[in-house]
């Protein structure tokens, strides 16, 4: 293995926030109180003209009939246009269409209408009622401001200017006003009100919650993608980690047999013999992987090959058997861990020895694994010189500090010291947090 290969930068699985931060969401916002003019133009104003037509055709079949005998058919007149008003510019304007309505209406109709008077019928406070409710659906004005400047409102109409002068100066709104009339249309009006802002507030919660849920579906669908690429990333790194070994020992066993089969015939007999079993585990192990590909929705389907630490003398008799001389150290019996920690334990061993085949001149490896103050750790070293014809490509070191960050672990690969290469993996028995460097 090449004494000048950089260290790797941990990936960025590590923190899958910065790998991945998905669509950002914009954060909620409080609606808008009004609506812009050309957006009225297309919805309110046609309303508010066609309920002022039926309102008018209304008026002309009814004064047809000879049983409708109103005190003023100018009021209903009056009515329906303040009606209309009311409809094409709440939305358009909320606030100012509301104190408009809610002053201009009481004014004009005493003064065109009834001369100062209270208004002849109860049906004209129709207006006013939309008012109260357009301002308080929209948000132009708060419910206690909008009740308030409403009731004065309908008092004013109800009793006229003149009744309503009379009333604040002398104190005597009877005969002005019909009181029992007068409650039943401020119960209305304070109604209007307050339905408008409960509307209001229920529109406001439904536009939160579908925002809400754009947002967990957003969610969601980064959370599947990154499912996706973290499962294929496993089984990429199994693919490697199990196939590359057996395929590296292979390779190397074979190249030796070549090397030695003019002077000793029987090399390439027993590297066959060697390479047939060992060919066979590599598919054996390919084909539980794939297994897992082809039975995705099988739940009785191993979600991956596993391998403990009891995998760990095998993996050194087959790097031996390749060529290179391997002094292990294992402790007896082997340490009990979690199977993350104890596959990630022979993935990185079986990683740092096929490197020592494909990457590394040396004939001679050691391998020691220990447990000190409930941390496993492995060391393998060789002595070099790296390979001149070796290949700096492939994925091995990335492999091995993802294995290492997956059991919570730490990972050091590098130089050795006192020359050759060393890997160092420290992992947690119980497989905790740790960090890779």
């Amino acid at each position: 293995m090449p004494a000048t290969l950089p260290p790797v930068p941990p990936p960025p699985v590590a923190d899958r926030r910065t790998r991945d931060p998905g669509p950002s969401t914009p954060a909620p916002t409080t609606a808008p109180r009004g609506v812009s003019w050309h957006a009225a133009a297309r919805t309110d104003v046609p309303i508010g003209l066609a309920v002022g037509g039926l309102w008018s055709l209304g008026l002309l079949v009814a004064m047809r009939s000879a049983n409708w005998m109103p005190l003023s058919i100018e009021g209903y007149w009056w009515a329906g246009l303040w009606l209309t008003i009311s409809l094409a510019t709440w939305r358009a304007a909320p606030r100012a269409s509301f104190w408009v309505v809610a002053v201009g209406y009481p004014v004009t109709y005493s003064f065109v209408v009834t001369d100062g008077w209270g208004m002849s019928s109860p049906s004209h406070i129709l207006p006013l009622l939309v008012a109260a409710f357009g301002v308080t659906r929209s948000g132009g004005l708060r419910v206690v401001p909008a009740v308030v400047a409403s009731v004065g409102a309908e008092l004013v109409l109800s009793a006229g200017l003149a009744g309503a002068t009379r009333g604040v100066t002398g104190g005597e709104w009877f005969p002005a006003i019909d009181r029992s009339s007068a409650v039943q249309l401020t119960a209305l009006v304070v109604a209007a009100a307050v339905i408008g802002s409960i509307m209001r507030r229920l529109a406001l919660t439904s536009a939160s919650l579908e925002q809400r849920n754009a947002e967990l579906l957003a969610l969601q669908e980064v959370r599947a993608r990154a499912a996706v690429r973290d499962e294929r990333t496993r089984i990429a790194r199994e693919l490697h980690d199990v196939v590359a070994h057996h395929v590296s020992a292979i390779v190397v066993r074979a190249q030796a047999a070549d090397r030695v089969a003019d002077r000793d015939p029987q090399a390439p007999r027993e590297a066959v013999r060697w390479i047939a079993p060992a060919g066979r585990e590599a598919l054996d192990a390919m084909r539980s992987v794939v297994r897992v590909l082809r039975a995705a929705d099988d739940e009785s389907a191993p979600l991956a090959p596993t391998a403990g630490l009891e995998s760990l003398p095998a993996v050194v008799e087959r790097v031996r058997a390749a060529g290179v001389v391997v002094t292990a150290e294992l402790p007896a019996p082997l340490p009990a861990c979690p199977p993350a920690v104890g596959l990630a334990v022979v993935r990185v061993a079986q990683e740092a020895l096929t490197n020592v085949l494909v990457h590394s001149a040396a004939t001679e490896a050691a391998l020691t694994l220990s447990v000190a103050g409930g941390t496993l750790v492995l060391d393998v070293r060789d002595p070099g010189p790296p390979r001149a014809e070796a290949s700096r490509g492939g994925n091995g070191l990335v492999h091995m500090r993802e294995r290492a960050a997956a059991a919570g672990g730490t990972l050091a690969v590098g130089p050795a010291p006192d020359g050759g290469w060393r890997v160092l993996l420290m992992v947690p028995t119980n497989g905790r947090d740790g960090a890779v460097r």
